[in-house]
């Protein structure tokens, strides 16, 4: 089977940006393991001045050039829809799978096709407040319902995401979690008392500064405590308010920024964490998550959105209102102070993650979604 696969895809396939690009490596990845699969990954990139195409860990990745055409405009009538509609025809593939937002302009392509929605622009914009965020949401709000009403087949990563697709379209919905890599099933715990772990872009949406505020608390009652941060500043004023935030409360000695990451590193954080936040505003289904899940990490979490989805509370995590900074320092102090609860919720963490996330059973439920819609189409 060819499958041919569009999707974000990094120049080095260990040094992923962003979670659908986390996610395309490890579906890649297992797929590749299964017999008679061959595997295209084409991607659009702004930097790019011709087609290239190069190999990774057997993946052949097509790296089409962009343009200056406006996204929203491009994916439903655009040139680059038409140039990567005729790239990846041109490939003869027996089914195309779509993981970004030219899927919404794909919707009958000529192949059978399928297209996985990760996330709304539209909810994105909201929360990050960018130039322009209420008119740019409104537009891609328009852009998915349209988007989302030519799909014939779509994969769903997380109930939440099914939930907010369905008004909008008759297509056949399947239910399928992201792949992680196999590697955090296996990694090797070196637990640090009291380190907490934060991994994802540093802006509004991601929350980082709610954190930070509720470390006052737990520091008043466990003073051998650390935050370690991974993530790279999307929004340079978020970055100059989060520097604020340690400079006012005095957490410079227990706050390490850490910047953007590999998943080598990532990997090793998560082994040495005690517990993973993620404080979000908004997100469908966040890959670190499912990550501190798979090495054994209790997550504390936002409860909106996708998040309750994957974090059942008091047993395999805590959920926290977003702006609730006391509920963020409970949260943490049960934890650090639990050992038996602890215990409990990183053994019942990986379990959850060992049953929804792992990449071969992802990678085969996947497949069997290619064979049905292959079988549709004749």
């Amino acid at each position: 089977m060819k499958v041919v696969m569009f999707s974000r895809f990094p120049v080095d396939i260990n040094h992923p940006r962003g979670g659908v690009e986390t996610a395309t490596i490890g579906l890649s990845r297992a797929l590749l393991s299964i017999p008679d699969i061959e595997l295209h990954i084409v991607t659009i990139e702004q930097d790019c001045d011709a087609v290239s195409i190069d190999k990774q860990e057997g993946i052949t990745i097509h790296r089409l050039p962009g343009n200056s055409v406006p996204m929203f405009i491009d994916i439903l009538t655009g040139p680059g829809k038409k140039k990567l509609r005729e790239y990846m025809l041109s490939l003869h593939p027996d089914v195309i799978h779509f993981q970004e937002t030219y899927g919404l302009g794909m919707g009958e392509v000529g192949v059978p096709s399928v297209f996985t929605v990760h996330g709304f622009d539209s909810l994105n914009l909201v929360t990050e407040k960018n130039r322009f965020w209420r008119i740019r949401s409104l537009i891609w709000k328009q852009v998915e319902k349209l988007g989302l009403k030519k799909q014939k087949h779509i994969i769903s990563i997380i109930p939440y995401v099914r939930k907010e697709i369905e008004k909008y379209t008759n297509a056949e919905i399947y239910n399928i979690e992201n792949a992680i890599s196999e590697s955090y099933f296996h990694a090797q715990r070196n637990r640090v008392e009291g380190r907490i772990f934060f991994a994802g872009w540093l802006n509004p949406r991601k929350n980082l500064v709610r954190l930070l505020e509720s470390l006052p608390a737990v520091l008043a009652k466990i003073n051998n405590i650390s935050l370690h941060v991974a993530g790279e500043a999307s929004d340079p004023d978020y970055f100059k308010k989060i520097q604020s935030i340690i400079n006012k409360h005095n957490l410079s000695s227990y706050v390490t920024l850490l910047g953007r990451i590999d998943q080598m590193a990532i990997n090793n954080e998560l082994a040495q964490a005690s517990v993973f936040v993620l404080p979000s505003k908004q997100e469908n289904a966040p890959m670190a998550i499912a990550e501190a899940m798979a090495v054994g990490v209790p997550v504390i979490s936002s409860n909106v959105c996708g998040m309750p989805y994957m974090i059942e509370n008091g047993v395999t995590g805590f959920l926290v209102d977003p702006d609730d900074r006391s509920g963020f320092s409970d949260s943490i102090l049960k934890l650090l102070e639990d050992e038996d609860m602890y215990s409990k919720m990183s053994s019942a963490a990986q379990k959850e993650a060992l049953s929804k996330y792992h990449p071969e059973s992802v990678a085969r439920r996947t497949v069997a979604v290619y064979k049905s819609i292959i079988r549709s189409a004749c």
